[in-house]
């Protein structure tokens, strides 16, 4: 194995820790599935895999709002990763029936991002701690989901960013350009989980934008009028009077009329 050139002692045992997770827990089936989405998070693990010989098949769920550039990466320097197409068609299809998603429903994720995952395997993934503290309280080095039945590996639970920048340089790996435009983290354009980053991901992908209008447009002209399953008015009604005043609430994280923070 190379010896990776990272200074700091705490970092060279979390690599070695890392590398003895992934060797110490393959599966009974002789390998990993691994979940690879193509941010820098993806590539470092999947070379972290490669580094600690361990046996993985990697998948990537095409989720359908992915930035161009992003796929197209995949593509390119990692053609062993097999594309999933996703089961519920395209996004913005499903949603218009299903409804926009929201910080607080996130349905997407499920749907789009791990619907493609199958039962009773053990996946290794590229999740890190210091994403939120969320993550960091509910996840680990090993964690068992209970919802799916999974076990889940996290090599890089203890990496923070300038760890993983550091590995990826010094290991001269390959990543997606748009980080190098000044974006931070790569997912679905639009998605409510980026903030007011969004603004900035459809003043780079107009076309999303659109297409995020359309859908709220769809939404609206599709619900108004009708009663939420508790009996109450539609929730756009209530307190929106047009589609558009539902999209800037959603786009900039406002408030409710009517509703502090």
């Amino acid at each position: 194995m190379r010896q990776v050139k990272i200074k700091g002692m705490r970092f060279e045992d979390d690599l070695k820790e890392s590398i003895r997770i992934l060797r110490g827990n393959v599966p009974v089936s002789g390998f990993y599935y691994g979940c690879f989405s193509g941010g820098k998070d993806s590539v470092a693990v999947k070379e972290l895999c490669r580094m600690a010989r361990v046996p993985v098949f990697w998948h990537y769920n095409i989720t359908t709002i992915d930035p161009p550039e992003l796929v197209h990466f995949i593509k390119k320097f990692h053609p062993d990763v097999k594309m999933l197409r996703p089961r519920y068609g395209n996004f913005f299809s499903y949603a218009l029936k299903k409804g926009f998603p929201t910080r607080r429903n996130r349905w997407c994720c499920e749907k789009y991002k791990e619907g493609n995952n199958p039962k009773g395997v053990t996946l290794v993934t590229g999740i890190r701690g210091q994403e939120s503290p969320r993550r960091a309280a509910d996840w680990s080095l090993i964690t068992f989901n209970k919802k799916t039945k999974e076990e889940q590996i996290n090599p890089l639970f203890k990496w923070d960013s300038e760890d993983l920048w550091n590995f990826i340089r010094d290991r001269n790996i390959p990543y997606c350009s748009l980080y190098d435009e000044g974006f931070k983290r790569l997912g679905c354009v639009g998605c409510p989980m980026a903030g007011l980053n969004r603004i900035r991901e459809f003043e780079r992908w107009p076309k999303f934008e659109l297409k995020w209008k359309r859908l709220f447009e769809g939404i609206w002209n599709r619900r108004t009028g009708t009663l939420q399953w508790d009996g109450r008015q539609w929730f756009g009604n209530k307190f929106f009077r047009c589609w558009e005043e539902m999209f800037d609430w959603w786009l900039y994280d406002k408030s409710l009329p009517g509703k502090g923070n």
